[in-house]
């Protein structure tokens, strides 16, 4: 029998792309709010986690056998405008979701961030002293704390991924090859680093760490420390784009943004240790994204639209239909 996998934020583009890479191997059920869609292969069922009640009740309908929480506010300018929301979305969802999970014996997969450090070292680890400089990262980091504390087991990921979007919401990657495509310039940080991942590689790992019945915190990152622009540069060269329509740009130049680390990359040492395992180098996970274009979660994920209005038409209405063609004339003449 497959296992359940029960993933929340299930219209955001982590979890649409966590559902299209595991799908064939497991009975995926994606955890709705607001956005209503639908995903061939998937279940999908609409529900409020704003209490632990709620969670629970939730846990028990789905019974699944892992979840993977993937909801929260990453918007980092939202975050700092609304520190409320933030904090009810990423510290006390977490905290519910935890407790849940642990009252169920449900395996918990917490999705993090690597907005959690200062941004003064290279290739951080787990063991680093967090020092988060805005709202987005401290109540990422609480969130962890409120995880660690009321679910023993959890596996917490820190991350930074890179896939294909949706019709409703762009991924990094899609906004730079959409302006590319467009032949139009785009302006990308040339002193912000990272260690991106591709997500079919995020969740392989993942999952061979939930096998492997890991716990605590662990890193999961590409090997490769670059810049947004280096990203930028190799996405264009290996889609057959201009690269010089991309630009170089400093993000101490960006004033109006709130305060962003500089250096979010991550060391994947711990990782690959514990699963005896190198990660995809950064050429092989582009080659993946290309070969999934036209599979991507643009040209499967339908948004379920309630209209404005419409016809209400039973049987009786149909059988009249019927009726008419099958009985007299049409039309005369």
């Amino acid at each position: 029998m497959q296992k359940k996998v029960l993933i929340t934020g299930g219209s955001g583009l982590l979890a649409i792309n966590w559902a299209l890479s595991i799908r064939d191997n497991y009975a995926v059920t994606l955890l709705l709010h607001h956005k209503k869609i639908s995903l061939s292969g998937v279940d999908t069922d609409v529900a409020s986690l704003d209490s632990l009640d709620e969670c629970l009740s939730v846990l028990v309908k789905h019974q699944p056998d892992i979840v993977v929480h993937t909801a929260g506010l990453t918007n980092i300018e939202e975050c700092e405008s609304n520190p409320d929301l933030a904090q009810e979305v990423n510290v006390d969802l977490a905290k519910n979701i935890a407790i849940a999970c642990s009252d169920q014996g449900i395996k918990l997969v917490h999705i993090s961030t690597d907005h959690l450090f200062s941004g003064d070292q290279e290739l951080v680890t787990e063991e680093s002293v967090t020092n988060p400089v805005n709202i987005y990262g401290e109540t990422k980091l609480l969130g962890e704390q409120q995880v660690l504390e009321n679910c023993k087991d959890a596996l917490i990921v820190r991350t930074n991924f890179f896939c294909w979007g949706a019709k409703y919401r762009q991924s990094f990657s899609d906004f730079i090859l959409n302006k590319l495509k467009n032949n139009k310039q785009s302006n990308l940080f040339s002193d912000v680093y990272f260690t991106p991942i591709l997500v079919d590689e995020l969740v392989k790992r993942s999952h061979q760490l939930i096998d492997s019945n890991a716990m605590g915190i662990f890193n999961i990152a590409g090997s490769e420390r670059m810049s947004k622009y280096e990203f930028g540069i190799k996405l264009a060269k290996h889609f057959n784009f201009d690269s010089g329509l991309i630009n170089k740009i400093s993000i101490n130049d960006k004033s109006s943004l709130v305060k962003r680390p500089k250096d979010m990359s991550l060391s994947n040492t711990k990782l690959c240790q514990a699963l005896n395992c190198e990660i995809a180098s950064f050429d092989e996970q582009l080659q993946t994204l290309k070969k999934q274009k036209n599979k991507d979660a643009d040209n499967q994920v339908v948004l379920d639209i309630i209209p404005y209005g419409r016809h209400y038409i039973d049987e009786n209405d149909i059988q009249s239909v019927v009726n008419v063609l099958r009985h007299g004339m049409l039309t005369q003449g």
